[in-house]
């Protein structure tokens, strides 16, 4: 083998006059390439282009689209110029600028053609409002046939994607191309980037039709989420660009990430499903004329609708009982205050029994603003208005099946009757009521429809909770005391009155001459449980006020994650060890959920002055192992989490 003497490559210091050159061919090559497209002929060709735009005359239009300088002009100005293009931009102009380019477009006019394809995509059809057709559709046609006209050539480097687009332009072009992309990508495992590079297609990935490729693929995480589970996907899906991609038959992404939430979710979305569905389509409690229930209920059909009205009727539960509870203490009366605990025990109770299918929220003015302190941006969903002497007041009708009750936050009677007390608290065209309306018009309404029906109005004192549940067994209906009262409420109750005798039920009880106007629609309770309800569900609290601390057995009983192991023990105490590596957010929120257990991810952030967002990400993150959620979406602390916790220094 031949040894060569080494190379003698010394460094030194360049020439001033050499570096000066270098310079001055690098600043050359920047000119020509700002250059390159931009001939004087080419900027002479887009000044007149520009001039018909301004002007509206197109005499001259066919003869300069006739030529290659100008076809590759005016895809240059549809690309790189939003005010003129759109102004030159029409099925018309679409159609002449093909014409005149015979035998078949440049190159490089087609290739400006599919980018201006791939960056606006379903858009399209805005350049063209007045349109019967799609304009989208008509370029797709124009692509296929142009790019089957474009003869092979051998490529050094990467792929042509002419050539691809000959190949797959059939489904890779149309309107479902996105979909189909993606699920061709997830079936290979690979990368929406990667698969546009395989193809030669660099970026035509940052545009509307990367958009919707995307928008697909957090479709298809969604579906493989646990019920509940909070994802960077569901912030993703709450941009309009985003939810107003096109998905199938005239329905966007939105419409179907909604449709796959309410279709897996049980009775209970939790807080992360069911603030992401309020956030994207609003309450559906409104009326069926509106826009936004036109938009986005409208097509999710009846049943979806009925289900997240039942899901809701927990949640306005939740707000009257706020507001009856501020009230208490923002006026100072020590009644209202030690009436409480029983009035929402009693709500509760009906809820947990599942006798409630819907409800109705009815806010005062004050009431509204007070609840809306609380709760702030929180605050998601509808509920009708009231004034005049109701102004300060929060009112809430409950749908029970066999009973009815309208319970106000005070100075109010809790009403019962036998049957719905006309229509017009469950339609969601009328918005507005009066204290007339739900003390005078109501009662009227009823004895109009059932003549031998009574009702009853009881007023908020020692007894009220004996009267209802006598009126109740009176009529034919039993309820469970346990569920409704506390226990030494329920002890007392027992040693003074007895269980109520449930009488034979009255069967015009069950006859109307109206029909409810929710009856089309399955509640909540008859789409998870069946029609009969258990007879002890599980409970779910349903606001952040102080309540019993829970069992063991109850707080552990379910958990998202069955593969949450113990962490191992040893003399240094790894616990302590481990709580020390964390951040003063991340044990804030350990503490805060230790201290109330089953609590929901909302009231924590209410109490921590953050978003709920960030809540989730480190209880799915860091914290993810050292808590549990319960089938009622709350969380806690493992226990052995919690006791080191206790022996923490108060400032770690």
């Amino acid at each position: 083998m031949m040894k060569l003497p080494p190379i003698e490559n010394h460094s030194g210091e360049w020439l001033p006059t050499v570096i000066e050159g270098w310079g001055q061919l690098v600043e050359k090559t920047k000119r020509m390439k700002t250059k390159v497209g931009s001939s004087d002929a080419f900027e002479r060709t887009l000044a007149a282009l520009r001039d018909m735009a301004s002007t509206g005359r197109f005499d001259d239009l066919r003869e300069l689209l006739g030529r290659r300088l100008g076809a590759r002009a005016l895809t240059w100005l549809w690309l790189h110029d939003e005010v003129v293009g759109k102004r030159l931009f029409n099925a018309r102009i679409l159609d002449v600028l093909v014409e005149y380019q015979q035998p078949r477009l440049s190159r490089l006019t087609l290739i400006q053609l599919i980018q201006l394809y791939f960056r606006y995509f379903d858009g399209l059809d805005a350049y063209n409002k007045h349109g019967e057709d799609s304009l989208r559709k008509r370029l797709e046609l124009h692509l296929l046939v142009q790019i089957s006209r474009i003869p092979s050539r051998p490529t050094t480097f990467g792929t042509d994607p002419l050539m691809t687009l000959n190949r797959e332009g059939e489904w890779l072009l149309t309107l479902d191309g996105p979909v189909q992309l993606i699920n061709r990508v997830r079936d290979e495992g690979g990368e929406l980037t990667e698969a546009f590079e395989k193809m030669g297609l660099n970026g035509f990935d940052v545009g509307r039709y990367g958009d919707v490729c995307r928008a697909h693929y957090y479709l298809a995480v969604l579906r493989e989420l646990s019920p509940g589970e909070w994802s960077d996907v569901l912030d993703e899906l709450l941009k309009p660009e985003v939810n107003n991609a096109p998905y199938e038959d005239g329905r966007r992404i939105g419409h179907a990430a909604l449709e796959i939430m309410i279709d897996r979710a049980g009775s209970e979305p939790g807080d992360a499903w069911q603030n992401f569905i309020l956030s994207l389509a609003g309450d559906p409690r409104i009326a069926s004329s509106s826009k936004n229930f036109r938009e986005w209920w409208q097509p999710l059909g009846e049943e979806r609708i009925g289900k997240v009205r039942g899901w809701l009727s927990k949640e306005d539960l939740r707000l009257f009982l706020q507001a009856v509870q501020q009230y208490g203490v923002e006026s100072g009366k020590q009644d209202l205050q030690r009436m409480f605990p029983a009035r929402k025990l009693f709500l509760e109770g009906l809820y947990r029994l599942g006798l409630i299918r819907h409800t109705r929220l009815m806010l005062g003015r004050l009431a509204k603003e007070s609840v809306h302190r609380i709760l702030g941006e929180e605050m998601k969903t509808e509920f009708a208005r009231m004034d005049g002497i109701m102004n300060d007041k929060a009112v809430i009708y409950l749908d029970c099946g066999d009973f009815h009750l309208i319970e106000g936050s005070h100075s109010f009677k809790v009403w019962v009757y036998l049957a719905q007390p006309g229509t017009s608290l469950q339609s969601y065209e009328r918005n507005h009521f009066t204290h007339s309306d739900l003390i005078s018009g109501l009662p009227h309404k009823y004895r109009e429809m059932y003549p031998s029906l009574p009702y009853e109005a009881i007023v908020h004192n020692g007894t009220w909770q004996r009267k209802v549940f006598e009126f109740l067994a009176n009529n034919g209906i039993g309820l469970d005391l346990e569920q409704l009262l506390s226990r030494q409420e329920y002890r007392s109750y027992l040693s003074r009155y007895g269980i109520p005798v449930v009488r034979r039920k009255n069967a015009q009880v069950l006859k109307s001459t109206e029909r409810s106007t929710w009856a089309a629609a399955p509640t909540f309770v008859q789409a998870e449980r069946g029609a009969v309800a258990p007879t002890r569900p599980q409970q779910t609290s349903l606001n952040s006020a102080p309540r019993p601390p829970p069992q063991p057995e109850e707080l552990h009983s379910s958990t998202i994650s069955k593969s949450i192991k113990p962490l191992p023990e040893s003399g240094n105490d790894p616990l302590k060890d481990l709580l020390s590596h964390l951040g003063t957010f991340e044990l804030n929120v350990l503490r805060y959920f230790a201290t109330n257990p089953g609590d929901k991810v909302r009231y924590a952030a209410n109490v921590l002055t953050v978003e709920a967002r960030e809540i989730n990400q480190v209880l799915y993150g860091r914290l993810n192992a050292l808590c549990q959620q319960t089938d009622s979406f709350g969380w806690s602390v493992r226990a052995d989490i919690a006791a080191a916790l206790d022996h923490l220094p108060a400032g770690d």
